[in-house]
């Protein structure tokens, strides 16, 4: 879908859709671009921490489990989900979705996405791009599930700040992260 938002005084003119095989490689290449290694220990603008390569994307486009938005022929944005793992922080965020059913927090019949991944080209932070991006991947994952759910680091004090801005609630935390829930 089309968008219209503002760059530095001047109106652009953005896609949003489901990623394609087509995008892979700049997929990658954002998403290593955004890496708290690639960063040199510089955080404040946010990181992401899951690496991941072709293989991963294409998986990830098979399943409509990624949303891309482009900038002309610029990949400048992307969200996913991963829910098809159950390795390592993966397994945490479906530990604590099942906690929160326990709790009450959430229906025992909700599906929860875990594994949300958002980056974006720093010249466009501050546009609205990223809300656009989580509209659209709300509308691509609607049918599937009732909730989203990841997880901050805490070092990422400006992913977090952005993330409660805009809708996502803290339901817990442990030393490293926050733990985070929006509702699809």
């Amino acid at each position: 879908m089309e968008h219209t938002i503002t760059i530095e005084g001047e109106e652009a003119t953005i896609n949003i859709r489901p990623a394609i095989i087509a995008d892979i490689d700049q997929l990658t290449a954002l998403n290593a671009k955004w890496q708290l290694a690639s960063l040199n220990g510089n955080t404040e603008k946010g990181f992401v921490g899951g690496a991941f390569n072709s293989d991963f994307f294409e998986l990830l486009i098979q399943r409509r489990e990624v949303i891309v938005a482009y900038h002309h022929d610029n990949l400048i944005g992307y969200m996913l989900s991963v829910n098809h793992l159950d390795a390592g922080l993966l397994k945490v965020h479906k530990e604590e979705a099942e906690k929160l059913k326990a709790h009450g927090i959430l229906m025992p019949t909700d599906n929860v996405a875990v594994g949300i991944q958002t980056a974006v080209e720093l010249a466009y932070h501050g546009t609205g791009l990223i809300s656009l991006i989580r509209n659209e991947f709300r509308l691509l994952l609607k049918d599937r599930y009732q909730y989203f759910f990841t997880t901050i680091s805490k070092e990422n004090i400006r992913s977090f700040t952005s993330a409660t801005k805009f809708g996502w609630k803290q339901v817990g935390e442990n030393e490293h992260y926050y733990y985070l829930t929006l509702v699809v």
